[in-house]
């Protein structure tokens, strides 16, 4: 029988640090198939390209970061932007600027998934509007994967307990908020994530006085499923 530290790890797995000698810190949280690093990139610090069997997305949370996927480099500011890196292509960074970088990055590799990306490797923000009353959320999308950056409001805001047929993952990046998976509850803090799969019961509540902010990211996308089957189509 599995203990409630065994399932708060299922859920919400302990980071474990990762140094490079370049300075990069990153922390890293696994569940199945899928990693979660939040990395901190040093003042001009140059991340050199690699490229390995996973496909790879990604976001700059804060700072901006020249970002290189394939032939094509692009400035990544905070929030506007996300990239994806398929299996084997190459893809590096630079940080040009006086200040650290903080950006995260998500690694997969699943059997039954074929991960696409635009030409140019690079999502921009497709819409942005208010799931829930008060709650805003902007949307990244390509037909496998949707990223959903999530405004929870303070002083009660939520987002009620539900399940569907998704996976979710979910990083914590501004504030805080208690997020229920399946009866196990933690304190969300910058850098948190948990993991749901699918049909695995989850809600969250911002209990605290200011806004907080999150990344969410759903495999197939949830949201905006329109969109990504006539992605699929024109292929």
């Amino acid at each position: 029988m599995k203990t409630k530290e065994d399932m708060q790890e299922l859920y919400f797995p302990t980071p474990k640090l990762i140094e490079w000698e370049n300075g990069v810190r990153q922390y890293s949280t696994v569940r199945g198939d899928t990693e979660v690093l939040m990395s901190y990139v040093p003042p001009h610090t140059n991340v050199e390209p690699h490229q390995h069997k996973e496909v790879q997305i990604g976001m700059v949370v804060s700072g901006e970061l020249m970002m290189t996927v394939g032939d094509v480099t692009r400035k990544m500011t905070a929030l506007e932007s996300a990239y994806i890196a398929p299996p084997h292509v190459p893809h590096g960074a630079r940080n040009d600027t006086d200040q650290e970088v903080i950006a995260i990055d998500i690694k997969r590799l699943k059997a039954d998934e074929t991960y696409t990306s635009p030409e140019d490797y690079f999502l921009d923000i497709f819409k942005t509007r208010d799931l829930l009353p008060g709650m805003e959320v902007t949307f990244f999308v390509e037909d496998w994967v949707e990223i959903m950056l999530a405004k929870i409001p303070g002083n009660g805001g939520e987002m009620p307990f539900h399940k569907h047929r998704n996976e979710q993952i979910g990083i914590c990046i501004g504030g805080g908020y208690d997020m229920t998976v399946e009866g196990c509850t933690v304190d969300m803090k910058f850098g948190t994530a948990y993991f749901c799969e699918p049909r695995e019961d989850h809600g969250a509540i911002n209990r605290s006085e200011k806004e907080s902010k999150s990344i969410n990211i759903f495999f197939p996308p949830r949201y905006n499923r329109a969109k990504a089957k006539k992605m699929k189509a024109d292929e």
